[in-house]
């Protein structure tokens, strides 16, 4: 039976009626128990069904109150869900007002925003006095007046003290009044139930255990489940387990299938160990103080239509433009181009419409910005990261896998306007397990306001040739071998960019393009520049520093100077007279750009090896063509011709001491 027999509706009510407490008690029972079953079943229910047991009322009639008013809900569910919206209506003006309330610790994971259930409140506490004198009302007169009247029966009389009518009377009517009994304790515990102050704590912690145990069973299918519905792919988990004592999560196996192929994951994590903040748990907030992940493997495949295999790994974003774009242009660009276009596309996606449910007819709210973020991570530690890259569009030019040996992520949160630490990314690597080569990037993005962020990157010796697919079409040039060593700061304020590179080229061979000339100059000076950085690269290393300027959304990088420099210093080391006219070319190209960049934007360490190959360049010219050659430079007239120190081998020695982090100014 889904409702209880009439009669024992009318014996649950007059035990209430007979029972020891006073009118006010089972009065303000009552009360309470509108405000649990009128609204909708939800975390809300907690707080009426605390204070019934705290407060000393009559449990029996909060219990019998929430029943009696959860088959009304139904009925004023419109009414209670048009006060809802108009309520929370902006034009109310109480915006401020409810995102204070709705965020107050305890408060806030009740869903206090649902028009629904705010409306319900509200009508509660409506409807909570007149029912509390009501109800009160009805004691008294039962009490006083109903008994009385009932005792003067003629029946009555004559049953009176009869053999078996108090088993009669507790079948039918609850038995005999008890109201005239015990006396009312005094002070606080009158209101307050004196056992109930260490029942509740044991109650709710006995719950939080019973939880501990059986919350493990249903972590891991809870977070595949929620994890394939945000990413929009099959997400499997080996094993998962929870601890509500200490709110660590730790994941095994953790896999995500490639939407594309089933049979394929885009990534592979063996284990992930997730520590939760539980007490911000009490603000509705999902804050993750450390997340661990051991290890992990990252596979990105080009499809032979020019799409990647992660274009369509998520359903939270609209990227159906960025794919569009993929299809139709990404056989004419590099991964590099790909990556640049994904990021502008990022910053225009728009979210997905929420999934609708047909069965929700009150499902409407509003969500208010909170305080601080919902949702923050204060650390994220990766220690090893594969990342493999395989181009099926080119099925000739293999791509090396890229380790990242160490990736160290701290204080995300989301959205990102309420971030309250600046973002640290810090992460080391290199390039097919090379030992000669490896990178480093760190990070640093300032709160929204400020608009300040820092960048440093640094490159060892990494193989130019090896990496070449991922810059192909981007570079105007062809890089047939060479390592690159550098170091690299920029600052982007709201609006300006700021910052300096420092580069090395070891062992550089350029291939020309004739499609895409060098720096806007004709097809045969370009030829020319690169036969001149190829001879400068082939008795030295090119040093070269340049600024970094221009608009934060579009830096500009000057280096076409110092490289136009290098390039025309190669070029009289070929020794080659027919060769001048290029020559004063790229002399005038120079002085155009405001003439060579400063050494200061060099590392001194970097300036130091670039004078001596300096020096060893204009040996090297003189001993080919003469004096004569150097003569209409700028600068010129202050060289001496009969310098030998420039050519002796310490230009070597202060190479390698350079890259392997030593002070290379020294000698």
């Amino acid at each position: 039976m889904i409702l209880p027999w009439p009669l024992s509706w009318i014996k649950k009510s007059l035990k209430i009626l007979k029972s020891n407490l006073t009118p006010n008690q089972i009065a303000f029972g009552f009360a309470l128990g509108v405000f649990a079953g009128l609204p909708p079943t939800g975390l809300h229910v907690i707080l009426p069904c605390t204070l019934a047991l705290l407060a000393r009322c009559s449990f029996r009639a909060f219990l019998f109150s929430f029943g009696l008013f959860k088959l009304l809900s139904l009925a004023v569910a419109p009414g209670s869900y048009a006060i809802g919206r108009w309520l929370l209506d902006p034009q109310r003006g109480l915006d401020a007002f409810w995102r204070f309330v709705f965020h107050i610790p305890v408060l806030a994971p009740m869903g206090y925003g649902r028009y629904l259930l705010l409306g319900s409140l509200v009508l509660s506490l409506a409807m909570a006095l007149p029912v509390f004198f009501g109800v009160r009302f009805l004691v008294i007169r039962y009490r006083t007046s109903f008994v009385a009247w009932v005792s003067g029966w003629t029946l009555s009389r004559r049953m009176k003290d009869r053999r078996g009518l108090g088993l009669l009377r507790w079948a039918l009517a609850g038995g005999g009044a008890k109201y005239e009994t015990k006396r009312a304790p005094r002070g606080v515990f009158r209101i307050v139930r004196r056992e109930m102050l260490i029942g509740l704590p044991v109650v709710y912690a006995l719950c939080y255990l019973i939880a501990a145990v059986a919350v493990p069973f249903f972590a891991g299918t809870l977070t595949t489940s929620t994890a394939s519905w945000i990413v929009g792919s099959e997400v499997s988990v080996d094993g998962a387990s929870f601890s509500l004592f200490t709110g660590r999560l730790d994941l095994a196996g953790f896999s995500i299938q490639d939407p594309k192929a089933s049979d394929e994951n885009l990534v592979e994590i063996p284990s992930i160990r997730l520590d939760a903040g539980m007490i911000a748990l009490l603000d509705k907030r999902v804050v993750f103080d450390n997340v661990v992940i051991a290890d992990a493997s990252l596979h990105v495949v080009r499809e032979e239509d020019g799409t990647l295999n992660v274009d369509n790994a998520t359903v939270g974003w609209n990227a159906d433009a960025y794919v569009e774009w993929a299809a139709k242009h990404a056989k004419d660009v590099d991964w590099l181009g790909l990556l640049r276009q994904f990021v502008h596309y990022l910053s225009e996606l728009e979210p997905l419409p929420p999934r609708g449910d047909p069965y929700a007819r009150y499902r409407g709210g509003r969500s208010f910005p909170d305080f601080t973020s919902p949702f923050a991570v204060r650390r994220i530690e990766i220690g090893r990261v594969l990342l493999s890259l395989e181009d099926r569009l080119e099925t000739d030019s293999p791509l090396p896998s890229v380790t990242l040996l160490e990736v160290s992520v701290s204080n995300l949160a989301f959205p990102p306007e309420l971030r309250e630490r600046p973002i640290h990314i810090e992460l080391h690597g290199e390039f097919d397990g090379d030992p000669e080569s490896g990178f480093s990037l760190a990070a640093r993005f300032e709160a929204e306001d400020t608009r300040l962020n820092r960048f440093t990157a640094s490159l060892t010796r990494v193989d130019l040739a090896r990496i070449a697919n991922l810059y192909r079409t981007t570079l105007p040039v062809e890089i047939l071998s060479g390592r690159a060593t550098m170091e690299a700061e920029l600052e982007l304020s709201e609006t300006q960019a700021a910052g300096s590179v420092s580069l090395i080229l070891e062992n550089l061979e350029l291939g020309g393009r004739s499609d895409r000339p060098l720096f806007g100059l004709s097809a045969e000076t370009s030829d020319r520049v690169i036969s001149g950085l190829n001879r400068y690269a082939d008795d030295l290393p090119i040093v070269i520093g340049f600024p970094i300027g221009g608009a934060a959304d579009a830096p500009t990088f000057e280096w076409e100077a110092p490289l136009l420099e290098v390039a025309r210093d190669g070029l009289m080391m070929l020794g080659q007279r027919r060769l001048e006219e290029t020559i004063e070319s790229l002399t005038g190209q120079i002085a155009a750009l405001g003439g060579v960049a400063p050494t200061s934007v060099l590392d001194p360490d970097y300036d130091a090896l670039r004078t001596r190959a300096d020096e060893a360049a204009q040996e090297i010219i003189r001993g080919i063509g003469g004096d004569g050659l150097l003569d209409d430079l700028p600068g010129a007239a202050d060289t001496d011709g009969s310098n030998e120190e420039a050519v002796e081998p310490g230009i070597t020695e202060i190479l390698r001491r350079l890259l392997e982090g030593q002070d290379g100014a020294e000698d």
